[in-house]
């Protein structure tokens, strides 16, 4: 009988199972411990994510490798959540709004993962993280250019790379203690810069949050 290849022993299956919670328990306590301490030890984690330090080293062999592996899974996190929503067939204002918030609301978790991972990668290693998502907002930008809902003052992706720009911004004063925000007026903003009327953006808000804007 012909078979899909070598089936895996029980036992390694059990290992790589816990290798891989294991992982996902060292990220975690990670996310939680570097927003309160960014200059955490990797041996201050080990003790936070209840495994030795050895443990921690066989995944993460470096603290680059560690905030790699963090960022990593931020992207992966917010590319999860975007892509729960199809927004083909809503109004080009709708759909960036709801991307906008999406966004918000995924990111905001890892806001201050995404100022370290600046600080440790920089800048251009950020936008290479980023890059998934500037797409999927390429795509309803030019949605709405072409539907001639968007402003037409600036470069396509100019405009793109601005709107990203201010997304970390709103959530860098989030970190700075400037305000607290659900997302709601940070999508707003963004749907104004993108050349929204503010009453258009808040109606576009409206639609897919049901909550009324606070002031």
């Amino acid at each position: 009988m012909a078979t899909d290849g070598p089936s895996v022993p029980p036992a390694r299956r059990g290992r790589r199972r816990d290798a891989e919670a294991n992982r996902d328990r060292i990220l975690a306590a990670a996310r939680t411990l570097l927003v309160a301490n960014p200059q955490a030890s990797m041996d201050e984690l080990a003790q936070a994510a209840g495994v030795v330090r050895r443990t921690v080293y066989a995944h993460f062999p470096t603290r680059d490798a560690l905030i790699a592996g963090l960022a990593d899974r931020a992207a992966a996190d917010m590319l999860e959540a975007l892509g729960r929503t199809d927004r083909t067939a809503l109004d080009p204002a709708v759909a960036l709004a709801d991307f906008s918030l999406t966004l918000w609301r995924a990111g905001d978790q890892y806001r201050l993962l995404m100022s370290l991972a600046e600080r440790e990668f920089g800048i251009r290693g950020l936008r290479d993280l980023l890059k998934p998502i500037r797409a999927q907002a390429q795509e309803l930008l030019v949605r709405g250019r072409d539907a001639g809902r968007f402003a037409t003052h600036l470069p396509l992706p100019v405009l793109g790379a601005a709107l990203q720009a201010m997304t970390l911004a709103l959530l860098q004063a989030v970190n700075d203690e400037l305000w607290t925000e659900d997302g709601v007026r940070a999508s707003t903003a963004i749907l104004i810069a993108a050349g929204l009327p503010a009453a258009e953006a808040e109606a576009a808000i409206r639609s897919i949050n049901c909550t009324p804007l606070s002031n």
